[in-house]
């Protein structure tokens, strides 16, 4: 009776995540998540004891202490160097502290399924990945009922999420999870995911088409970059196939994920204004503009002018932003907006521009915590990331696999992207904390 309370707290918890408006209904899901996670492990001891052979591992006490050390730097320079103690530790508590806590309760769910009877990793991942799908079979039945009624393909569609980055991002980590397993039934002959494999490529189609119907730019760039380190972990002392296979299977690889973007720039009119936008918004990026509406408006070459496009914006605020972590170091304030902060800092009369960032978690990390609390935070994801590689170089481990493509998917994004944030950063935490201590178990157990 406790796995099914589990297993369906759990998959709607990760179904929610992305949708608005469901803040209470996540805080009672992840709470009863935790009671019920708990309370197996008081009474079963088998779980304690293998959470604690578990916990001795030495990549998941790197891991805890450096995701841990990172978390106490914030707070310590929230309480002493934030310009506004109070405005940061409201966002410490909601985008460190329940992040943190989603990675533990990830551990905390894989170790109850690995002593689980009635539950598998294989089952734990297969709920993962269709309680996300869900939202993107939505969007493409929508996105295929309005091409066969109207004759137009929509865009910029983000379903139940009112923007369409939301589920974007959701396209990624799926697509992250089919390559993952691909390369895994490839190389290994075995399977996580529990489908079959026409059914593993149709949903590969599928969340291809839903990429088309989001239109995100920079999702599809990032779905290049995966393609390209799938097609490297798909070669990796590869012995199993020929030079020709195995450079046409890397081939494919790229392609397929190259597609989208493909897509979307030969669709997407942004993409033929960027080349020309890019010089004006580093030479142009003065904070009057975004302020001060009654500003003159800065113009290209060909005499358009600039509006406050995302193009303009992301290369405009990084330009500023890069000056600001100049000028203060030791940055201003952990916050979700502390590119806000630091703008209105220059010019108190912006203080209705508080709530903007900087479109890069990273940079916003950087102004906020500065570039210690930065180092910090990419050192943690440097011991994910070489743990992963270590597990990959030593055995072909499906979850080394998931590890790296979803951190790297993830650090690539925040770079342009402002996702250390919100549900976005807790879902990948949650997927995160399972997939580590899933891959360390299994370590653990071919050692045993």
């Amino acid at each position: 009776m406790m796995y099914r309370f589990i297993l369906i707290f759990f998959a709607l918890l990760i179904f929610i995540l992305s949708v608005d408006g469901t803040i209470t209904l996540r805080y009672l899901l992840i709470v009863s998540l935790i009671v019920g996670l708990l309370i197996n492990i008081i009474k079963n001891r088998e779980n304690r004891e293998n959470l604690k052979i578990i916990t001795k591992s030495k990549e998941i006490r790197l891991i805890l202490i450096s995701l841990l050390t990172f978390a106490f730097f914030v707070l310590f320079h929230t309480i002493f160097f934030s310009y506004e103690p109070l405005w940061s530790l409201s966002e410490f508590k909601s985008h460190i502290i329940y992040p943190c806590i989603y990675l533990f309760v990830g551990m905390l769910l894989a170790n109850y399924a690995k002593q689980s009877k009635q539950m598998s990793k294989e089952l734990i991942i297969t709920v993962i990945f269709f309680s996300m799908f869900i939202h993107i079979l939505y969007i493409d039945l929508v996105a295929i009922d309005n091409l066969f009624r109207k004759g137009v393909m929509l865009r910029r569609y983000g379903g139940l999420m009112d923007s369409p980055v939301l589920p974007n991002y959701l396209t990624n980590i799926l697509l992250a999870m089919i390559i993952a397993e691909i390369l895994y039934r490839l190389r290994v002959n075995q399977k996580v995911l529990m489908v079959s494999n026409g059914i593993l490529y149709l949903l590969l189609l599928a969340c291809i088409f839903s990429t088309f119907v989001e239109s995100l730019r920079l999702g599809d760039i990032s779905l290049v970059l995966l393609g390209i380190g799938s097609a490297t972990v798909f070669l990796y002392n590869n012995k199993q196939y020929s030079n020709n296979i195995k450079w046409l299977i890397s081939a494919v690889l790229i392609f397929i994920l190259s597609v989208p973007l493909i897509y979307n720039i030969n669709t997407d009119p942004r993409w033929s204004r960027l080349l020309e936008t890019i010089p004006v918004a580093i030479y142009s990026a003065d904070e009057k503009v975004w302020i001060d509406p009654k500003a003159t408006r800065v113009v290209t070459k060909s005499g358009r002018e600039i509006s406050q496009s995302s193009n303009y914006q992301r290369i405009a605020f990084a330009v500023r932003s890069l000056a600001y972590i100049v000028d203060e170091p030791m940055g201003v304030g952990y916050g979700r907006n502390a590119f806000g902060h630091a703008l209105e800092l220059r010019y108190p009369e912006a203080w209705e521009k508080r709530g903007a960032h900087a479109h890069s978690a990273i940079l916003d990390l950087t102004i906020g915590a500065g570039i210690i609390g930065t180092f910090l935070w990419l050192f943690c994801v440097f011991v994910i990331i070489r743990s992963a590689v270590k597990e990959l170089q030593s055995s072909y481990n499906y979850f080394a696999i998931i590890v790296l493509f979803l951190t790297m998917g993830f650090i690539s994004r925040g770079l342009v992207d402002a996702n250390m944030r919100d549900h976005v950063f807790l879902q990948f935490m949650l997927i995160l904390g399972i997939s580590i201590f899933f891959m360390i178990g299994d370590k653990n157990k071919a050692i045993e």
